[in-house]
């Protein structure tokens, strides 16, 4: 008799367990559980859906549940909540939606993959025109909204608030853009983030840090604007992005271990304390690779592989995911941002004894016509020079280097290392030294003054 193999969460660590244990494993019964009425799409394109760079919702689903049964025999219940688990019972309740009735499913074995929920303002209010872009639901909805509106309030300048702001000023709407922090982005380090906020600002977003909304102001129970103290800032519609927490509900209610960082504690090969019940994704932790601290990743590059190790130790592997360096890169207009690692900030947070080297240069020989500016950050200790992190801004492909970093980081390896990587050079592609190696002889030097 075949094993039934229970997944809740049709996103991306959900559908990698799936897919990835049913193609080692053939035999395998797959049942996977999602309450949205979509399953198995790309949340990361949602905003060039909203900017119309993605002209249909379609274009962003890999698969239906009727796909995934005619073609990897596994079964997707879409509409569904997933209420309760009775570890001992090897058992799932769950709730159709649709018809709000309750149903059961005895499992072998059971993932959860849960995902995130945004963070919301604590303002006790629910209100027309004010969305978060964590689900597909959420682009139709607000894809559908613009077509009444000309004013938009992006609150929060994080991963999401940027894009969702580029896509709507390619709209054509107004934005103007509210960050309690004092600057943009804080994945990078203040000096980096002014170069995100300058790109900003030229392409038109109205900035405003140090900006805490307060309060909304509504009509007919639609939103009118946010308030910042005593001022007002009017708006047709308006979009939260102030963070992510991990959707932990279902495991915490059902005596399903939590880790200290929040989200549900694995081992390395996804398992939880609960005999029989994994956790993937951006509800369970994963080990940081510079720190050694459990964290929870918020990025759908750590979720995929997650899933996928579960996936092989579902189907009889032994297999291990070993962490992540949060590695991301994101594209702001004509810049590309990205970064690995600790920032500075977040080295000095952890007792790190840790400086930084900043350089600007050119990403390619000065001769050639796509010749442009490029800026590296690396994050170092100060006595070894081992490298911490690393951040890169710059146009089109250029920030794609943080992969060389992350590589290096992965190996510990140290800036006098990295100066001496085996890069590949010709004048269209780089200079004769990288930008990164330029960046680490720069460090050594400082080393070497100090």
């Amino acid at each position: 008799m075949s094993k039934k193999i229970v997944v809740v969460g049709g996103s991306a660590a959900g559908m990698a367990a799936a897919g990835r244990s049913k193609r080692l494993s053939p035999d395998l019964d797959i049942h996977i559980l999602e309450t949205s009425k979509f399953i198995s799409y790309n949340i990361c394109s949602l905003p060039y859906y909203v900017s119309g760079e993605i002209p249909s919702q379609q274009s962003l689903i890999k698969h239906t549940p009727e796909s995934l049964q005619q073609k990897y025999g596994i079964h997707a219940h879409t509409g569904c909540r997933a209420l309760k688990i009775l570890p001992w019972q090897r058992q799932l309740l769950y709730k159709d939606t649709d018809n709000r009735t309750q149903h059961s499913l005895d499992y072998d074995k059971l993932v959860l993959a849960t995902g995130y929920k945004p963070r919301l303002p604590h303002l006790g209010k629910k209100v027309k025109g004010l969305f978060t872009v964590s689900r597909l639901e959420d682009g139709i909805g607000l894809v559908k909204a613009l077509e009444s509106s000309s004013t938009v309030v992006v609150v929060g300048a994080g991963y999401v608030g940027l894009m969702i702001a580029e896509a709507l000023k390619k709209r054509g709407l107004s934005v103007t853009l509210l960050e309690q922090g004092n600057q943009v982005y804080p994945l990078v380090d203040v000096d980096m983030a002014q170069l995100i906020q300058t790109e900003l600002e030229y392409n038109g977003i109205f900035i405003r840090l140090k900006h805490k909304v307060t309060d909304l102001e509504t009509i007919g129970g639609k939103l009118k604007a946010f308030r910042v103290g005593r001022h007002y800032f009017d708006c047709d519609l308006g979009l939260v992005d102030i963070g992510v927490v991990p959707n932990i509900q279902l495991a915490d209610e059902s005596g399903i271990g939590l880790g200290i960082s929040g989200g549900i504690a694995v081992n390395s090969q996804g398992k939880t304390k609960s005999p029989d019940i994994f956790a993937a994704g951006n509800c369970a932790e994963s080990i940081h690779l510079v720190t050694g601290e459990p964290i929870v990743s918020t990025l759908a590059t750590t979720a995929a592989q997650q899933g996928r190790v579960v996936g092989e130790n579902l189907a009889g592997r032994r297999s291990e995911f070993d962490g992540t360096l949060e590695t991301s890169i994101e594209k702001v207009f004509n810049l590309g941002v990205s970064r690995t690692g600790l920032t500075l900030h977040q080295a000095l947070k952890h007792g790190y004894k840790a400086t930084a080297t900043k350089i600007s240069t050119r990403d390619r020989s000065a001769f050639s016509p796509a010749s442009d500016r490029i800026h590296v950050k690396l994050v170092y200790t100060m006595s070894s020079g081992r490298l911490l992190g690393g951040q890169i801004i710059g146009p089109g492909d250029a920030a794609k280097r943080i992969d060389t970093l992350s590589v290096a980081l992965t190996a510990g390896l140290n800036v006098r290392q990295l100066s001496q990587l085996d890069l590949a050079y010709a004048p269209p592609f780089s200079t004769l030294l990288d930008p990164i190696q330029i960046a680490a002889n720069v460090a050594l030097r400082k080393l070497r003054d100090d």
